[in-house]
């Protein structure tokens, strides 16, 4: 500056180490609070960047999840369907045409996040009937449905494969299953018993059930799901908290 400008902010023999420390001592604040700035709005992006990362792993789990759902259902009806045709009943045109229906529910609705209550348990009902044209005495099916806010929201295809492994594992041979589906304040309670057949295997394991499990985890952090597995029955107990959804 002396030499330039004529002048100088400091006096005559001043060290370096005075001027450097002089400085930073009158900067100290800017920096800090510039530094403090930096360090909250880093901290913000990079909270913000990882709920978008853990939100896109759960939808990316999800749609993994219920790609997995359509086959195996599928696959479940055919086999039933395939029995009446081999049998050559007459109840194989209205069970192929029962499917028909499901499909059509299930190709639409599976592309979405949520549904309301009353297509999910419209998917049981319809399953529940086609279900009932390959059984002798279908009476013994026992459905008692209690639901205060049909539109409510609910993930497709969420209560479903709990009644299609009764179906499929179940003994339906005389004892048939009982169905309870009820809500009330919105809270959702599914109580699903089936008699097992002699040396069957553990209906838990199944799919189905754990692509269930993992939904629920992921969708409903708080539900309450108790299964219970003893030697002739297999029974499921859920309760939902539809109120945020």
């Amino acid at each position: 500056m002396p030499t330039f400008f004529g002048f100088r902010n400091y006096g005559m023999g001043t060290s370096f180490g005075l001027y450097f420390f002089d400085n930073i001592f009158h900067s100290s604040t800017t920096i800090f609070v510039s530094t403090t700035f930096w360090f909250f709005n880093y901290f913000v992006n990079a909270e913000k960047e990882n709920a978008e990362l853990i939100e896109t792993k759960k939808s990316a789990e999800l749609q993994a999840l219920k790609t997995q759902i359509n086959p195996h259902f599928i696959f479940n009806s055919l086999n039933n369907i395939y029995s009446l045709v081999y049998q050559k009943s007459d109840k194989a045109l209205p069970a192929i045409e029962e499917l028909g229906q499901l499909l059509r529910y299930s190709t639409k609705d599976l592309e979405e996040d949520f549904i309301s209550l009353d297509k999910e348990i419209g998917y049981i009902d319809s399953l529940v009937e086609l279900e009932k044209l390959r059984l002798r005495n279908p009476e013994l099916i026992l459905v008692e449905k209690n639901i205060q806010h049909p539109h409510l929201n609910i993930s497709p295809m969420l209560l479903v494969p709990f009644v299609e492994n009764a179906f499929k594992h179940g003994d339906l041979r005389g004892k048939g299953f009982e169905l309870q589906i009820s809500e009330e304040n919105k809270i959702l309670h599914f109580y699903l018993l089936n008699f097992k057949k002699d040396k069957m295997k553990d209906l838990g394991s199944g799919i189905g059930i754990q692509n269930v499990k993992k939904r629920l985890e992921i969708l409903y952090p708080k539900h309450e799901l108790s299964i219970k597995d003893s030697e002739t029955e297999f029974v499921v107990d859920l309760k939902i908290d539809l109120k945020d959804e």
